[in-house]
């Protein structure tokens, strides 16, 4: 934690395009529609390929572009499923990215977690997708923890807060608006 604090004061505008994205991290799991969680999911990867490449992390940049891009064409893989072949075509440019910024575990971890971000989405359903997403959100936390990325660490622990509730909330086929008090039935007698 001490080095995530020492990044922040040492590399200020990075840590204010870490809050950028931390915040578009965040919001993601509160959008009810795929393509607004996959808009938002946007944002977080351009803030933090901004974050990533001022603190010099040059794998987390690679995967954050890919991601983006990916995202873009994801946003459209429902109406057009034919698009499905450009997502995977970025598939090995993840992989290229991944081994030409090598940097052990923390190249390790942030491959892995976008890899696993592309799985979702990929994803048609709503849940699914919202899955994949916690998923890699995890392996992410474990990513900024070891470059020291206090954005990137509290963007994850809060993704993975409200995504959670979201899943939970969504999959018991409710929403906020459904949450208002029932009215007690009336007998007709």
């Amino acid at each position: 934690m001490e080095k995530a604090l020492i990044a922040t004061t040492l590399h200020p505008i990075a840590a204010c395009a870490g809050f950028v994205a931390m915040i578009c991290f965040i919001g993601w799991p509160l959008c009810r529609t795929r393509p607004t969680m996959l808009l938002t999911y946007i944002g977080n990867n351009f803030g933090f390929m901004l974050h990533y490449f001022l603190l010099g992390q040059w794998t987390a940049v690679a995967m954050n572009g890919v991601m983006a891009s990916q995202t873009v064409v994801a946003m459209y893989l429902v109406e057009r499923p034919r698009l499905r072949w450009i997502y995977y075509s970025l598939m090995p440019v993840l992989v290229g990215g991944i081994l030409i910024t090598w940097h052990g575990l923390a190249s390790l971890l942030a491959g892995f977690a976008a890899t696993l971000s592309a799985v979702g989405r990929l994803q048609v359903s709503e849940r699914y997708l919202r899955t994949w997403l916690l998923t890699s959100a995890a392996i992410w936390l474990g990513h900024d923890f070891v470059v020291g990325s206090l954005p990137g660490m509290t963007a994850d622990l809060l993704s993975m807060t409200t995504g959670a509730a979201m899943l939970l909330l969504r999959s018991s086929g409710s929403s906020c608006r459904d949450h208002q008090p029932r009215r007690p039935a009336v007998r007709r007698v």
